[in-house]
């Protein structure tokens, strides 16, 4: 990779990596139902796989002291917020430390006299200077905030910010030692602070006002002779934009330095910043909205064209790509107590990092304690509604595809408590336990409308949601002894609304609509993850073509079939098209691969199946004459498909020498 030299002379030639190594596409992480690895996107043989984290941590800020990387994100209302992680290569995370415990400027953030959805604690900025860890965020309601610490585990000392809010700030430390912060919306501004007060120097200055309305998520760096921010227009088709001046009051020149859509169709990456590493070169970490699961953060290489730092490998759509680092650069093996999210037993004695409330805790309403290897959680709110009730204890639910299971004790609640299992958002789905008068009903609740419920005896119940991050739907499911599962209600779609702000997630409640004094016992909430494809292979398995190669002309679109459900297809337009896969375990006698597929406009196209270990051509079969409807097309093995390290299904021209194709979708393939 090119990086900028001393001097500021920037390389403007591509240096274009081998392309095997980008081609790699449908893989995610392997098979693995350990914690450590369930969330990594790395692949174990020097590369890893986008998206870096597949769960909500959105608005990123990223910066290396010493050997480590330092990633702040947003928790808007969730507390202990204000979540740092820590990692040693960019692609291996645990969390460091939440940096604010509770948010004590407002009753609404204890839920009284209002709330804080979709407010508290916006788009973070981290900087470290004058020895200390400094993080910068704005509230929209109670203003900007510093929190500063000597080491990143804390404490963290609060200073309110007096003056104006400084909207999506992004903190800059020049080469001279002067602290900058470059804020606003559309009309971006830079205001001096004093690095020790960490007050207003002086009036902010403008220095740059947007082509078109809504520039936002303000990072800026000064690497050679150019002052660099990173910004967006913000939304689903935002990308990502980059102004440049030779001076940091401007004037600014703008560009767009990726528009890419990664492997969901229509939803743009966006609001990135940039990482310098110890070699020179550098890597973006920037988001996708997801829908569902939320704001999800993928890690691009830049490459440096003509003093422009490009985003995304030119050769190939960003998918798998080679780690940062040549070598394994992983922080020590931790306890579940920094894991990202996952499962716990509640065999500590302190709530791991991973857990936040809604809103402030009542800390004298839960206890590790009190029963040990339980968490007892006591009614805190006498309330109507689960949105108005205080420490329900949450965490990050990550993708693709994630189950939970919670173990809970329910007999000593007392008449008129709700409690259970909680799909967070807005909407919201429960699975919840109420004592009535007539004895204890469960019940899947969507937004709080019953949908289904049954009666329980006993004590124990365990409540287990499943989650499908591609297609956004959770089901249902409840058992008495914790072996035999029955399913419950009806599937709920998670959404992600303005209103609300954060991504789903994993909740457990408890709260009293008649009296205080009930409280439930959680032995636990296992957490099983599953990644995109197993890579486990036997007839009757469906491949769904979810990734793509995009140097060849092939990209995500939504299924024709079943866009409803948000299934996706491969569409081809480019001769050699391609979807790979990667580390197959072949389990049984494959012999026939079905093509369920949509030809558009081709003419004389056939499908090719390659095992690139070999370099054999293990089938082909022609795809028909276009049509409007989606056909299955059989392809017959010239031998039973292999374990591979690796296969490329392409889409050629018969004829030679032929470039455009016409459009080809592939929706799924089917093992025979």
């Amino acid at each position: 990779m090119a990086n900028p030299s001393l001097n500021g002379k920037m390389n403007g030639n591509w240096k274009i990596m081998n392309k095997l190594r980008y081609l790699f596409v449908a893989a995610m992480i392997f098979l693995s139902w350990q914690l450590s690895t369930a969330q990594s996107s790395d692949n174990g043989d020097g590369t890893f796989t986008n998206p870096v984290l597949w769960s909500d941590f959105p608005d990123p800020d990223v910066i290396r002291v010493d050997d480590t990387f330092y990633f702040v994100s947003t928790s808007m209302h969730y507390f202990p917020g204000v979540t740092i992680l820590e990692s040693k290569d960019l692609v291996n995370w645990q969390i460091a430390c939440n940096v604010v415990d509770a948010f004590k400027v407002h009753p609404a953030y204890d839920l009284q006299n209002g709330h804080r959805y979709a407010k508290g604690q916006w788009a973070t900025s981290l900087r470290y200077f004058g020895g200390r860890f400094h993080v910068l965020f704005n509230t929209n309601t109670e203003g900007s905030f510093f929190y500063s610490a000597h080491t990143i585990e804390g404490p963290w000392k609060p200073t309110k910010v007096e003056g104006h809010k400084l909207y999506d700030p992004g903190m800059f430390v020049d080469n001279d030692g002067r602290v900058y912060v470059i804020h606003g919306n559309t009309d971006i501004f830079v205001t001096e602070m004093d690095p020790e007060t960490l007050q207003e120097k002086g009036p902010a200055r403008q220095i740059y006002k947007s082509h078109r309305g809504g520039m936002e998520g303000n990072r800026c760096y000064h690497i050679g002779d150019y002052y660099y921010i990173y910004c967006t227009y913000g939304g689903d088709h935002a990308g990502q934009t980059c102004l440049r001046s030779r001076s940091l009051y401007g004037p600014f020149e703008e560009r767009e330095v990726m528009f890419e859509v990664g492997n969901r169709a229509e939803s743009v990456l966006h609001q990135s910043c940039m990482i310098p590493l110890p070699d020179g070169n550098y890597w973006g970490m920037i988001f996708q909205d997801r829908d569902g699961l939320g704001r999800i953060p993928w890690l691009i290489p830049i490459y440096w064209v003509n003093d422009w730092p490009i985003m995304g490998d030119p050769t190939d759509g960003i998918l798998t790509l080679q780690t940062p680092f040549a070598s394994s650069r992983k922080l020590p093996a931790q306890s579940s107590y920094r894991t990202l999210t996952g499962t716990d037993d509640f065999n500590s004695t302190r709530i791991a990092l991973k857990w936040q409330f809604n809103h402030n805790p009542d800390e004298h309403k839960y206890s590790l304690s009190e029963r040990p290897g339980y968490l007892r959680l006591y009614t805190a709110t006498m309330t109507d509604s689960l949105r108005k009730a205080r420490n329900t204890i949450t965490q990050r639910i990550f993708g693709p595809y994630s189950q939970g299971t919670a173990k809970i004790d329910f007999s000593h609640q007392k008449t008129g408590d709700r409690a259970g299992l909680v799909i967070l958002a807005e909407p919201f789905a429960t699975l919840t336990i109420e004592k009535t008068t007539k004895g204890t009903i469960l019940s899947m609740t969507v937004d709080e409308a019953v949908k289904e419920n049954v009666r329980l005896e006993g004590k124990n119940v365990w409540l287990r949601a499943s989650v499908d991050g591609i297609t956004d739907y959770v089901t249902f499911a409840y058992s008495t002894d914790g072996k035999t599962f029955q399913s419950i209600g009806e599937r709920f779609k998670m959404k992600f609304i303005n209103t609300y702000f954060c991504g789903n997630r994993y909740g457990l409640f408890n709260y009293a609509t008649r009296q205080h004094g009930g409280y439930i016992d959680v032995d636990y909430l296992h957490v099983e993850q599953h990644p995109l494809f197993t890579r486990n292979c036997y007839k009757g398995k469906v491949l769904e073509a979810e990734w793509f190669d995009y140097q060849w002309k092939a990209e995500c679109t939504w299924s024709g079939l079943d866009k409803a459900n948000r299934n996706q297809d491969v569409t081809f337009t480019h001769d050699g098209g391609m979807i790979a896969f990667r580390n197959l375990d072949v389990r049984d006698t494959i012999t026939r691969l079905t093509f369920t597929l949509l030809n558009h406009d081709a003419t004389d196209v056939f499908i090719e199946l390659k095992n690139i270990d070999t370099g054999e051509v293990i089938g082909t079969a022609d795809i028909p004459a276009p049509s409007s409807q989606y056909q299955n097309i059989v392809m017959s093995l010239q031998k039973p498909l292999p374990s591979a390290r690796r296969l490329e299904v392409r889409v050629w021209n018969k004829g030679w020498n032929l470039i455009s194709m016409g459009r080809v979708s592939i929706d799924k393939i089917i093992l025979k």
